[in-house]
């Protein structure tokens, strides 16, 4: 499959990988910005025809999940349409949550107040991030242990030059409580934020 044959084509952002997966092929799409958003498994049945299951990744309850799957569901239909021309039919099942992810290590570490040792925020290190879309990958995969926590949290990505320094900048995603867009700071630029925390948390 080509990203323009027969018609298909993909969204500005939007690449792919094909996988083989428990004796069937997978293919799995993936945004720049939004992470990986799922994937289609194609089984071969022995009448002939093609049995394609659609699958979301992500927590139903996280938001972000709807966001992927606005930009899956019609690739994954128009994928099904350019299979269903090759192979004369196929059947199809409606959108449905992916499986759990598989437990990836993510380092992070919970931040506490200096005075009461309670926690006041938690940090994930996105340490193979290449773009936005690693960052809401590392996201997605600690959804669980966020909304667990209940901590300001946020998703900081490697040096975007490579060497790590005080005053070389990361690409942060803060998630939680509330979302806000990427910003680039330096840990000479963050620490302050994190400090404020953590002076701060006994005295409210």
């Amino acid at each position: 499959m080509r990203k323009t044959q027969g018609g298909f084509k993909l969204p500005p952002g939007v690449s792919f990988r094909k996988e083989f997966l428990s004796g069937n092929w997978a293919y799995v799409f993936r945004h720049n910005e939004l992470g990986e958003l799922g994937r289609v498994v194609i089984q071969g049945r022995p009448d002939g025809r093609t049995y394609l299951t659609y699958e979301v990744v992500g927590d139903a309850n996280d938001p972000m999940t709807e966001k992927r799957a606005a930009i899956f569901k019609p690739l994954s239909m128009s994928l099904a349409r350019q299979f269903d021309i090759a192979t004369g039919g196929t059947e199809s099942v409606p959108l449905l949550p992916g499986p759990p992810a598989p437990l990836k290590r993510a380092a992070s570490q919970l931040i506490q107040c200096e005075k009461c040792r309670a926690n006041v925020a938690l940090l994930i290190f996105a340490d193979d991030a290449t773009d936005r879309g690693g960052l809401e990958d590392y996201a997605r995969l600690m959804y669980p242990k966020v909304v667990e926590l209940n901590l300001p949290t946020w998703v900081i990505g490697p040096p975007i030059n490579g060497k790590p320094s005080f005053d070389s900048p990361s690409e942060i995603l803060k998630i939680w409580p509330k979302r806000e867009a990427v910003c680039q700071l330096s840990p000479e630029e963050f620490d302050p934020i994190i400090k404020a925390l953590v002076t701060t948390h006994c005295r409210i």
